[in-house]
């Protein structure tokens, strides 16, 4: 499987990844590379978008290949997306989805709501990572962590174990019932359900208190 780490244009991570040989490609949108990428050690083997956000005078590294895509029906994120998997990438690392403006955090959701069956993707921020679940999904080493889920369709028969606050055969909904803040009691734990679109949020060591 051919894993990428994409970069976009959201709130400018204040910890960068640092495992850069784990992946195949390292890519970003212009905004992200105009934004904040630019300024660091990272040299990505790509920059794409429609270039709205790149400063002509910028420096770009002899490696990086500008990827023009000047198609105003998708957003870069997809893009991006697209463009890596035409490279074979199958498995997406990604930073800088959320914070910043509102709407395109639940842009880059929508996004990724639309790919995550056919793509494997986990989104970073200084708080959190989340990921679309599967239907039975298992995590190991969260002992301690907060652990919220939230459904983004109706989510049917949903049942958790390991938890503070277990769940059994519980329907979730956007403007229904969610389950927000919950603890995981165990090092590893279980989440299964039959409908629905459901994301994963789990707080990170550092955030821990």
């Amino acid at each position: 499987m051919s894993r990428a780490l994409l970069f976009v244009n959201g709130e400018p991570p204040k910890n960068l990844p640092t495992h850069l040989a784990n992946y195949h490609y390292i890519a970003c949108t212009d905004g992200a590379y105009h934004s904040y990428l630019s300024e660091s050690a990272i040299v990505p083997d790509f920059i794409i978008g429609d270039l709205d956000s790149i400063n002509p005078k910028m420096t770009v590294p002899d490696k990086t290949q500008i990827i023009h895509t000047p198609d105003q029906s998708k957003p870069d994120f997809e893009k991006a997306l697209l463009f890596l998997n035409s490279k074979g990438v199958t498995s997406f690392t990604i930073y800088g989805a959320t914070g910043r403006a509102s709407d395109h955090f639940l842009g880059n959701l929508s996004v990724a709501m639309q790919y995550h069956q056919q793509f494997k993707m986990v989104f970073y921020d200084d708080y959190c990572h989340f990921f679309f679940a599967t239907h039975h999904q298992i995590i190991h080493h969260v002992k301690h962590h907060i652990i919220s889920l939230m459904p983004l369709s109706t989510v049917t028969h949903l049942t958790i174990s390991g938890f503070k606050y277990p769940l059994d055969n519980q329907t979730l909904s956007l403007g229904g019932f969610t389950s927000l803040r919950n603890k995981a009691i165990a090092d590893t734990v279980e989440i299964s359900f039959k409908n629905g679109n459901l994301l994963i949020f789990i707080e990170d060591r550092c955030c821990l208190n």
